[in-house]
Parts: structure tokens; C-alpha cells; sequence
């Protein structure tokens, strides 16, 4: 009798461990395989103690249960935790191609303005003619300017005051290489800002296409055509 009904308590054990998924060592409470007498598990001829055995097997299968929900609490903490992981490093690569295409743009965008103005850099010291729109054989301030930026893929107004017009307005504190500068009351002059303070710009028939002071007069304006 006693090794039956330790076959059944043995089963009971071994199928609550497989439906919850805790291994045996789960069970350890610290009872010695000795805890429980012989006696107790005698025939029915000396008084079986059935309500003690069934009250055991069903703590031992309470205890199973409840070890099974707390493997089961700790596998859905750890996807939770393994997903939150992918999720942060998914979010960092993201950001890093976001900076680095942004990156990409800004480098893109400073160049050509660059190039615009080292293009014009090279017409220094060429004639002014009025109403002229030659780089070579002479312009004016916006015949210059227009010029310049056609080379670039860009079409401006012929004269000062329509290209201010045109032209997306800047504070001169947001002044950049590349940026337009106006002057005068009724924007009578234009000038191609190239950094540092300074412009180039068909200036007079006596002085030609030359460098000067951003702020030889006052400027009136700002405005650009570039990104």
C-alpha cells in the first residue's frame, strides 16, 4: 500500500510540474524524503490516515501551482525586459541615421554655398559696366549676381530691388556665405556676402567687381536663395 500511494503522490508531483514548467528543484522546502513515516501510509486494516494523504498531496499540488505561476510571472518580466532592450537600441539606430543623414544634408548644404561663392571670388577685379551681365567683359551689381547664381541652376530678377523682393528674407544676425546683401533707400545695389564680414560685388566703373566691407554702408536688407 505504501509504495502505491507514493506512486500516486509522486504523479500528481510529476504532472503539475509539467503543466506549470517548474523543474524539480522548484520543490525543495527544505522537507528530508524522511519527513514522512511509513506508518502513515499503512493498509486499511490498521487505519489509513486518507484525510492526512489527500490533505498533503493537495498542498504539494497548491505548491506546484503556485511556483508554475511565479516561473510563468518571471518569463513574461524577462520578454518585457528583452523586449524594452530591443526597443532602446532599435530607438539609438534610428537616431543615428537620422544625425548622420542630417549630417549629410548640412554638408551638402554649406557646400554649395561655398562654391557659389568661390566661383564669383574668381571675377575680382573685372570691369563694372551698367546694364551689363558679362563675368568677364563687364556688369553691374545684380547683372553680377545674376550671373553667378545662373551658373548654379538658379534664375534671378535682373535688377537689385526685384531680387530683394525674390528673395527669402534673413536677419544680419543670421547672415551666411552665400546670402545676398541689399542697400540703399530703394535697394539700389546688391552685393554677394562671402564670409567673414566681408562681400563681393561690382561696385563702381572706377573700382570694378571687388571685395569690400559687409557694412562699407549700412545694409538695408538681407535675403537668399539658398537652403
Amino acid at each position: 500500500m505504501f509504495k502505491k500511494i507514493t506512486a500516486v503522490v509522486l504523479g500528481v508531483c510529476v504532472t503539475s510540474m509539467s503543466l506549470t514548467g517548474v523543474s524539480a528543484a522548484d520543490f525543495s522546502d527544505g522537507t528530508t524524503e524522511n519527513a514522512v513515516e511509513e506508518s502513515t501510509f499503512t493498509d486499511g486494516s490498521e487505519g489509513i490516515e486518507t484525510e492526512s494523504i489527500t490533505a498533503m498531496v493537495n498542498d504539494m499540488a497548491a505548491h506546484a501551482q503556485e511556483k508554475g505561476q511565479e516561473y510563468q510571472e518571471m518569463k513574461v518580466q524577462k520578454n518585457i525586459a528583452a523586449e524594452r532592450r530591443a526597443s532602446a537600441e532599435r530607438a539609438e539606430k534610428i537616431a543615428a541615421m537620422v544625425e548622420e543623414s542630417n549630417r549629410k544634408v548640412e554638408k551638402k548644404r554649406v557646400a554649395e554655398r561655398k562654391a557659389i561663392v568661390d566661383f564669383a571670388l574668381q571675377f575680382e577685379g573685372n570691369p563694372y559696366v551698367y546694364g551689363g551681365t558679362s563675368l568677364t567683359k563687364g556688369a553691374d551689381c545684380s547683372g553680377f549676381v545674376m550671373s553667378v547664381f545662373k551658373e548654379f541652376g538658379y534664375e534671378l530678377p535682373r535688377v537689385a530691388a526685384a531680387q530683394f523682393n525674390a528673395s527669402r528674407k534673413k536677419e544680419i544676425s543670421e547672415i551666411e556665405v552665400g546670402d545676398l546683401v541689399f542697400y540703399g533707400g530703394g535697394i539700389s545695389h546688391v552685393a554677394l556676402y562671402i564670409g567673414d564680414g566681408k562681400i563681393i560685388h561690382a561696385s563702381t566703373s572706377a573700382s570694378g567687381i571687388k571685395i569690400s566691407d559687409y557694412d562699407y554702408e549700412t545694409p538695408v536688407g538681407v535675403g537668399t536663395y539658398l537652403k
